[in-house]
């Protein structure tokens, strides 16, 4: 409900407007009453109404007077003129103050409800115009926001010439080209515990630390610098800072604000990250540059220790840094065996790794045995994660023992290898994955075949078992028809290809087994939630 006041000397004339119009019918309340404009204009500074009813000639401060002093301090209060015949023309005056609303004496209640019926609607009409300003404008901040979003992950994803870089785009950042740009990139990990069944879990850690970068970027946002955030991927978040003044020491406040992120992070949310920085550049269309090393920079902590900043110019100016390559991809390739259900795999993928552990002789023995620890770690907590946890965390400590008595990269690759060949015996025995097996063959094929023309009866014939029997076993053992996990995995690789930018969409469709472009676009489309098209820009 809105509020009202009248301001007139003569009594009768306020009790009669209170006593005989129907306020309430209005959406309007009467709260205060002045006799003069100075008591009205007191009044009004301690507790603003949303209407103001005013006589012209009144004691001490005439109506003219206060409408003046209204428009300066409270320019949002509608005024209404209630004023006698012969005073109207002076009344006129306060047209120049932009009063629109005039009553002369006597008014009929009919006359003056209805002159309130318009301020109230012009009072709505405005409030909604202003909604729509306010929805216009932060409409606009969201737009604005995700060109500069969309611009600086092109800049992050491609690489121009000098003299061929969009100029123009520059004008969403405030930039000039020659900015200095530095990159810096920071990968949270993914607790063991946050497994796939626990996804939102793990999407409310990662919008939490998100908050948390954001909020220490707008704290530090300034004259001199300028900060924009890119949620990357799943993991990872891309920071790029710009100097707006060539004497600002862009690394050392890359480096000071992302070790200060690190410790906010694992104070509040208890999650470990990592930050990468690559060198500062001399201009905005060498970005990329930064980007790509501030990977290489992140690339130390999987050789190293977690929860701390690695610059690219420490990592190639540190022989140990350089030299302790973490075998990172066998523990990828392993969660993603574990994730496919294909333990098989995992004797084929460990020999395949320990080749390579045995010909590199710069490796430090420390690395494969935290390696081997890993793994132990990773399929003891999949394949036991019901028991006694006691128990557990005793047969952990036991292996973990044990790899530290061994003192040599063979024998480390030679113990790792019968534990896991007994492992993997023992979880195809306790869960019956035996028949995951003729699954592991289907999927095998898929991964040797995806870009032909293949069928589940094709695959069945050459296994040699009934074709309805290994559809039911398929989606069994995975939770997914064969034609469903053959459209995924050949989407997956379409989108590998396009990632690359070397080729057009008929093409890729031809390559991941599609020969019909249109139905490649429908089934990307119900895959991704996109058109190949939106995905490849």
């Amino acid at each position: 409900m809105r509020t009202v006041m009248i301001i007139d000397d003569e009594k009768s004339v306020v009790s009669g407007l209170i006593e005989h119009i129907p306020w309430s019918e209005l959406g309007l309340k009467v709260t205060q009453t002045a006799g003069d404009g100075q008591e009205a204009l007191e009044k009004i500074r301690s507790e603003q109404p949303d209407i103001v009813i005013t006589d012209v000639y009144m004691p001490k401060m005439d109506g003219l007077t206060l409408i003046q002093h209204l428009r300066e301090e409270f320019p949002d209060i509608y005024i209404v003129i209630h004023s006698g015949y012969d005073e109207f023309d002076n009344a006129r005056i306060a047209m120049r103050y932009g009063v629109q609303y005039f009553l002369l004496k006597p008014s009929m209640v009919a006359e003056i409800t209805s002159v309130l019926q318009e301020v109230m609607q012009e009072i709505d009409v405005q409030e909604k115009r202003q909604q729509l300003q306010a929805r216009f404008e932060a409409e606009q901040q969201t737009y604005l926001h995700y060109m500069q979003d969309a611009f600086i992950r092109e800049m992050l994803e491609t690489r121009y010439k000098e003299q061929d870089f969009p100029v123009e785009k520059l004008k969403l950042l405030r930039l000039d080209r020659n900015t200095p740009v530095v990159a810096a990139t920071i990968s949270l990990i993914r607790p063991p515990y946050l497994t796939k069944s626990k996804e939102r879990e793990w999407q409310l850690i990662k919008y939490g630390s998100s908050n948390i970068v954001r909020e220490m970027i707008q704290e530090a946002q300034e004259d001199s610098l300028a900060i924009h955030l890119v949620e990357y991927s799943d993991s990872k978040l891309v920071l790029v800072f710009f100097a707006k003044q060539p004497d600002l020491d862009l690394l050392e406040v890359s480096k000071r604000m992302t070790a200060g992120m690190i410790d906010n992070i694992l104070r509040y949310l208890k999650l470990s990250l990592s930050v990468g920085i690559g060198e500062i550049k001399r201009g905005v269309h060498e970005l990329i540059d930064s980007y790509l090393e501030s990977l290489q920079a992140l690339e130390a902590a999987d050789y190293h220790a977690v929860n701390r900043v690695y610059t690219y110019r420490e990592v190639h100016s540190s022989d140990e840094l350089v030299e302790c390559r973490y075998p990172y991809s066998l523990l990828k390739d392993v969660y993603q065996a574990i994730d496919e259900q294909e333990i098989g795999r995992l004797i084929e993928i460990w020999e395949r790794a320990e080749q390579e552990l045995l010909s590199d002789q710069r490796l430090p023995i420390y690395i494969i045995q935290n390696l081997c620890i890993s793994l132990v770690g990773i399929l003891m907590t999949v394949s036991e994660d019901k028991r006694n946890m006691q128990t557990h965390m005793n047969t952990l400590s036991v292996k973990f023992s044990e790899i530290y008595a061994l003192a040599s990269a063979k024998e480390l690759c030679a113990w790792m290898r019968g534990w896991l060949m007994d492992w993997v015996k023992r979880s195809e025995a306790q869960s019956g994955r035996k028949t995951s097996r003729l699954v592991q063959e289907v999927k095998q094929y898929v991964r040797h075949h995806y870009d032909q023309e293949i069928t589940l009866t094709e695959i069945a014939d050459k296994l040699y078992v009934n074709r309805n029997y290994l559809s039911q076993l398929f989606k069994r053992v995975t939770g997914e028809s064969f034609v469903t996990y053959l459209n995924k995995f050949r989407i997956e690789k379409a989108k590998e290809r396009m990632r690359e930018k070397h080729y057009l969409i008929s093409e890729i469709s031809e390559m991941v087994g599609y020969q019909n472009p249109t139905y490649f676009s429908q089934v990307f489309k119900s895959i991704t939630g996109k058109s190949p098209s939106e995905f490849y820009k």
